[in-house]
Parts: C-alpha cells; sequence; structure tokens
C-alpha cells in the first residue's frame, strides 16, 4: 500500500467539505497537514479513528492517575469536565482549527499503521497546541517540525498565510515547563513580549 493510500485510508475523513489534507517530507518523516478553515468537525470513520485518538490522548489523557498528555497540567482538578469528555467532545475541542502540521511516524507492519509523533496548529498568526508524542519526547521530533514549518514558511510553500514579523506563540503560564520552553522558542527566534502579557500567558513573538 502506498503512502498516498496509507494517508486517505487512515487519516483523511474522505467527506466533501472545504477541510483539505496534503502532506510533505522532512528528515525522513512525513508531515500531514489539515487545511480547515472554517474550522469544521472531522468526521470519523472505523479506519481515521484510531489516527486521530492516539493524537487526543497525546493531547490530553483522560486518565487522571497517568495525566501523560502535553496539557492534561493545565486541568489540575480530577473535577474538571474535561475528564469526562467523550473522545468527540475532546476532537471538537482540540482539533477544530484552522490549520494543522503532524508529524507521523509509518509502520504498514501495524493494525494502525500512522502513528502521530508531533503537532502543532497555526490560527490567526499564531502557533498553538505544540505537543510530543509520550513515546517520542526528548528525541528532537519537535524540533524537526518546527524547522520544517519555517522552511515551508520562508519558502512559501505553507497553505496558510503567515507573516512572520507578527507570528506570535503563547506559552501558559502554569506550565511545568515555562523557562524550558522561553529557551526553546528564543533559538526560533522569539523573543518575550515584556509589554503584551495575558493573564494566563506568556507572548513571545517572532523577531528575527
Amino acid at each position: 500500500m502506498d503512502i498516498v493510500t496509507l494517508f486517505k485510508k487512515y487519516v483523511i475523513d474522505n467527506t466533501d467539505t472545504s477541510i483539505k489534507f496534503f502532506y510533505t517530507k522532512t528528515n525522513g518523516y512525513y508531515v500531514i497537514h489539515i487545511v480547515n478553515p472554517n474550522n469544521e468537525l472531522l468526521n470519523m470513520n472505523k479506519h481515521n479513528k484510531p489516527f486521530f485518538k492516539i493524537l487526543i490522548n497525546m493531547l490530553f489523557d483522560t486518565k487522571f492517575k497517568t495525566q501523560t498528555g502535553c496539557f492534561n497540567y493545565e486541568h489540575p482538578d480530577k473535577n474538571d469536565p474535561l475528564y469526562k469528555y467523550s473522545f468527540n467532545e475532546l476532537l471538537n475541542y482540540f482539533l477544530k482549527n484552522n490549520y494543522m502540521m503532524i508529524l507521523v511516524d509509518i509502520n504498514k507492519t501495524k493494525k494502525n499503521p500512522i502513528i502521530p509523533i508531533s503537532q502543532l496548529i497555526i490560527n490567526n498568526n499564531t502557533l498553538w497546541t505544540l505537543c510530543t508524542n509520550i513515546e517520542y519526547r526528548k528525541k528532537g521530533f519537535m524540533t524537526i517540525l518546527l524547522n520544517h514549518l519555517f522552511k515551508l514558511i520562508k519558502n512559501n510553500k505553507l497553505k496558510t498565510f503567515i507573516y512572520l514579523p507578527e507570528l506570535k506563540i503563547y506559552i501558559k503560564k502554569t506550565n511545568p515547563l515555562t523557562q524550558m520552553l522561553l529557551k526553546y522558542y528564543s533559538s526560533y527566534g522569539f523573543k518575550k513580549n515584556e509589554n503584551e502579557n495575558e493573564n494566563d500567558y506568556i507572548i513571545m513573538n517572532y523577531n528575527e
């Protein structure tokens, strides 16, 4: 089964909507792009649901005791309603966005052959929801994805408009990795905006 057939079967929702899917390649890995200008809800079927379930669990682990998701720290109360959300509710909560990039691992011998590694979302000239699958963390995969993003932007190959001088990234102040993230994003040319803070977030502006 070639890569296009794999993506059509295990990722693309095959509905007649404004959502568009395409892929690029970097460092030997594939990157799936989901362009969703109207913030429509992705359609699930028996083939693509396993992929998106892994992606959702990567973002938010509904098991309060394990909390392996990237954004569980934002919901420290076990009574938080998000822990009771259904898969479809979580899908709506996290993935209804304008533009998504997902770095994936391909293993055609597995029942679910496409595994999300790292992902990011672009909305309103801002980077959101940067996350890496717990099984792939601390191995440089987010760096691969971000490097690819900036290469696409600078070569005008991204399927959404990004104005680099005003590109922003938000860091939740309660994130336990805040200082590490400030240093990490600084390496890409982002600088902390001392004059532009929201109550819950530190804002960094691209300034390279």
